[in-house]
């Protein structure tokens, strides 16, 4: 007896089956790559504001530790001794910074200063001759040092402190939550040009500037844009003080109540949150420096 079987012959893929395959596995790679970066971006972000609490905690320690009196935004005091972790002297103006006043109330854990790549770009100059000097310029987190503690190079800073219009004492500060100290900084083009054996870095700084301030003439010392005051963030981060929205587009900011929170540049164009005495959103006092 004879059976007849009826199988059909097997076939590869078509083309159009190929591509449709090779489009769903790229689009698949796409978003798991979009995810994969999201992941790590929130990451560092976390890791960041955590170090940021820490040193929110040592600056407040440090000023309770001062009796109240808050670490120098910056001092030119070349004659002032700082020590490192192995007591040793910290020259000026290295010394003059906050990085090196504030690191003791850190457990010296500069980490805490220098977080994710800003670590390991740091690293690469511990043991050099140079290591104080750089360290003290380019850390995560930029003071808000006019206002907090004071800043000797600023020629307006003697009125200042003789009107009681900036931060001295912790009892100077009226609202320590919205009271900004620090935020992710990044230093102006002019500051980060790879000069003096240093490399080209492309965020951190010590300071940030808030958007008005007693200087004569127009006391608004952000970027314009038609002659207009601007908070439209450009490549320069001296444009907006220095400030650095490498979080997403926004800024990590932290406050003397140990908070920190995520903002915009055009949240932080405002005077009541860099100083202590400001009671508008443009506040500037009349000063003759």
């Amino acid at each position: 007896m004879k059976f007849r079987t009826n199988c059909k012959a097997k076939h590869g893929f078509t083309l159009i089956e190929l591509l449709i395959v090779i489009a769903i596995v790229a689009v698949l790679v796409g978003i798991t790559t979009v995810v994969a970066a999201n992941v790590l971006a929130s990451a560092r972000s976390t890791k960041e504001a955590s170090a940021m609490r820490s040193v929110l905690q040592a600056y407040i320690l440090a000023a309770t530790d001062q009796r109240g009196e808050f670490i120098a935004g910056y001092s030119n005091d070349e004659n002032e001794i700082v020590t490192g972790p192995g007591g040793e002297i910290i020259p000026w103006p290295a010394s003059g910074r906050y990085v090196w006043r504030i690191l003791p109330y850190l457990d010296n854990a500069m980490e805490s200063l220098y977080v994710n790549e800003q670590s390991a770009w740091l690293t690469q100059y511990t043991g050099s001759d140079n290591y104080n000097y750089i360290s003290s310029l380019f850390p995560s987190f930029g003071l808000n040092s006019e206002w907090m503690g004071g800043d000797d190079r600023t020629t307006a800073m003697p009125a200042l402190e003789k009107m009681h219009l900036y931060g001295k004492f912790l009892s100077d500060v009226r609202h320590p939550a919205r009271q900004l100290v620090f935020a992710s900084a990044k230093a102006p083009d002019d500051s980060s040009d790879g000069s003096n054996g240093v490399a080209l870095l492309k965020e951190g700084y010590f300071e940030i500037k808030s958007p008005y301030f007693p200087s004569g003439g127009d006391t608004w010392r952000w970027h314009t844009l038609d002659g207009e005051p601007s908070t439209f963030p450009t490549e320069n981060s001296g444009d907006h003080g220095n400030l650095s929205a490498r979080h997403s587009g926004k800024i990590l900011a932290g406050q003397l109540d140990g908070s920190t929170e995520f903002l915009r540049i055009k949240d932080l164009a405002n005077m009541q949150r860099w100083a202590p005495t400001a009671t508008t959103q443009d506040w500037t006092p009349s000063v003759t420096p």
